[in-house]
């Protein structure tokens, strides 16, 4: 397997396939994957998660994490007419120790300043990502361009990791057809990636 495809998905005895993959990226650390990109172009969306293992625990010791799921095709390129692969039993591998840090931030940067949230990526088979929503106090926001990256702690909230900024919409998550309902309300954002966890950064509790 070439050393720089860290994202991919692989069955007993079977050559690792490098995928794209959306995950939902949670408040608490962990990633849960919702769909995936085969490199014939067909899309598949995860139906079930069986189980999920760290490679350290795995014969083969390594970082990152393993995910047993089942999985459903719901797009499949034109040329494509086998429907013997519509329904998949496989492995997701994220062989990259981003997906499985310690989570210690909650004791050495817990700050009134932050709010953990859920962040949507696609990540690429070299572990490149793109942002494409992100959930704050309910609401869902529609990643349209990532302006800058770089290192640095929120000003308000302090930490350390990398700060996005992002050029964001409202939608309206729970209507596909209406997802540029709010598309007149672009805004700036700015998100924070510290160790394991994605945060922005808020208004904390006024001091008396």
């Amino acid at each position: 397997m070439p050393d720089k495809t860290l994202i991919y998905s692989k069955q007993t005895g079977e050559p690792p396939i490098p995928l794209t993959v959306r995950i939902n990226w949670l408040p608490d650390g962990k990633i849960k994957p919702v769909m995936y990109w085969t490199p014939d172009g067909s899309l598949y969306e995860v139906k079930h998660i069986y189980e999920d293992t760290f490679l350290a625990h795995l014969k083969d010791k390594d970082a990152g994490i393993r995910f047993k799921v089942h999985a459903v095709r719901i797009e499949a390129p034109e040329t494509c007419t086998d429907h013997r692969f519509a329904h998949q039993e496989t492995y997701l591998y994220f062989a990259d120790n981003r997906f499985c840090e310690r989570n210690i931030i909650d004791e050495r940067y817990a700050h009134a300043g932050k709010e953990y949230i859920t962040v949507t990526l696609d990540i690429f088979p070299d572990c490149d990502y793109k942002l494409v929503y992100f959930w704050v106090k309910g609401q869902c926001y529609k990643v349209e361009e990532t302006v800058d990256i770089e290192r640095r702690g929120s000003l308000n909230a302090g930490g350390i990791g990398i700060r996005h900024k992002v050029n964001v919409h409202p939608i309206d998550a729970t209507d596909s057809k209406n997802s540029k309902l709010h598309e007149g309300l672009r805004r700036m954002a700015a998100l924070y990636f510290e160790i394991n966890k994605w945060f922005v950064s808020v208004k904390g509790p006024k001091s008396s």
